[in-house]
């Protein structure tokens, strides 16, 4: 078999599994744009190989997610715990005017 249709065979099959995977929803058109020309590039010799990459790529969203929402947690709470500071000390301040 020449080198081009094996190229070929192989990219078309590549292509279709990303348009099953983008249509059905378990990749985003930002992810299938990448893979796209990951696939373009030679990065992948078969489909398991994309799939593998799609699941690491899944799962290093989230973790990049769960981090992002956990230190927005940690901002917003630190923010309460700070305002909550400067009332007692206002309060503080009040009622030490209010004696004197």
């Amino acid at each position: 078999m020449p080198s081009q249709v094996l190229w070929m065979r192989r990219l078309r099959v590549l292509r279709r599994l990303l348009v099953k995977y983008r249509d059905s929803g378990k990749i985003d058109k930002h992810l299938y744009h990448e893979l796209y020309k990951l696939a373009k590039g030679n990065t992948f010799k078969h489909k398991r190989q994309v799939i593998e990459h799609v699941i690491k790529a899944k799962a290093q969203a989230a973790r990049e997610r769960a981090l992002k929402d956990e230190s927005e947690a940690r901002r917003l709470r630190n923010r309460a715990a700070r305002d909550r500071r400067q009332q007692r000390v206002a309060e503080k301040r009040e009622a030490l005017l209010r004696d004197d």
